[in-house]
Parts: C-alpha cells; sequence; structure tokens
C-alpha cells in the first residue's frame, strides 16, 4: 500500500490510520465536484479522530509525545505567570 501512496506522489506518514485517511482523497478525481465536499468532511472527521487519540495517550504510549503544557515541564510557564 505504501507503494501505492508514493507512486500517486503522497509519502506516508508513517500512521497507517493517517495513510488510509489520505488515500480517500485520491476517490476525488471519479466523483462530481458536489460530492467532493463530503468526501473532505470524512477524512477530517477521521484525522481529527487519530489526533484525538494520539493527544489524549497517556506519555509513553507508542505514538504519543505526552503532553509539552504540562505544570512542571522546563518552560512550561507557572499559573498566574
Amino acid at each position: 500500500m505504501q507503494d501505492e501512496q508514493v507512486s500517486q506522489g503522497r509519502p506516508a506518514t508513517g500512521e497507517n490510520r493517517v495513510d488510509e485517511a489520505l488515500a480517500r482523497l485520491d476517490e476525488l478525481a471519479g466523483l462530481p465536484v458536489t460530492e467532493h465536499p463530503a468526501v473532505f468532511e470524512q477524512v477530517h472527521r477521521r484525522l481529527r479522530e487519530v489526533l484525538g487519540e494520539l493527544d489524549s495517550g497517556s506519555p509513553g504510549d507508542p505514538g504519543s509525545p505526552g503532553d509539552p503544557g504540562s505544570p512542571g515541564d522546563p518552560g512550561s510557564p507557572g499559573p498566574g505567570r
């Protein structure tokens, strides 16, 4: 599947769920323009779901950078600053 994405000019992101969502954009060429918004909305919804899952993951979960704005992190402003 990665070869298909690369051959269509879209590099793989390394996150299969994102790659699958973006692959839906390839359907646009065969659809009437009036149907494009529905595809964009589906892709956007899926990307938001994936981002939400990654964002809510615990620090140390694969693919989760943690919460860089957590209190106590270097460079994070404390309350009232």
